[in-house]
């Protein structure tokens, strides 16, 4: 006869943790996708396991130092360059528990996935590339939202006497 797990209390491990601050007084960083600076006015860092990334939202500024309303945003992966006051901040709010996959190495325990068969990674995996897809598409949009409104300025701008 074959051992059969033994049914277990129903678990839940946090694979994911983001938080989302408001700023005030924090410096002009250059902005990634053209000339001018991000003013920051609210950053979400999200902690996957051992990686974090940061989405940083402002106000553009012009490279002539000219303060506009125009909404924009970037997105500092875990590998990229971050500003020293974005990495402070992320690691004073760093979670406090631990955060990892099931079977994954940074637990290094095979019995965190009851089954032993892999499907629960891969789910928790599946799971976290959804959330990149949907937020990915939500960014799409807000940059076709972004372009439609300039180019409906710059049209104003043509047309006016």
């Amino acid at each position: 006869m074959t051992d059969q797990p033994s049914m277990s209390e129903p678990t839940a491990t946090p694979t994911c943790q983001t938080i989302e601050l408001q700023l005030t007084g924090y410096p002009d960083e250059n902005y990634r996708w053209g000339g001018g600076r991000i003013r920051p006015t609210r950053v979400a860092i999200t902690t996957l396991n051992d990686r974090r990334i940061a989405h940083l939202y402002g106000t553009w500024v012009s490279e002539n130092d000219e303060a506009t309303n125009d909404p924009c945003d970037q997105l500092y992966r875990h590998d990229d360059d971050w500003p020293d006051w974005l990495t402070a901040l992320a690691d004073k709010h760093r979670p406090h528990g631990l955060i990892a996959r099931p079977g994954s190495p940074t637990t290094g325990r095979d019995e965190d996935d009851p089954r032993a068969d892999g499907l629960d990674e891969l789910r928790a995996q599946s799971e976290t590339a959804q959330k990149q897809a949907d937020a990915w598409a939500a960014r799409v949009q807000e940059l076709s939202r972004m372009i439609a409104q300039r180019e409906e300025q710059a049209a104003c701008e043509r047309t006016a006497p």
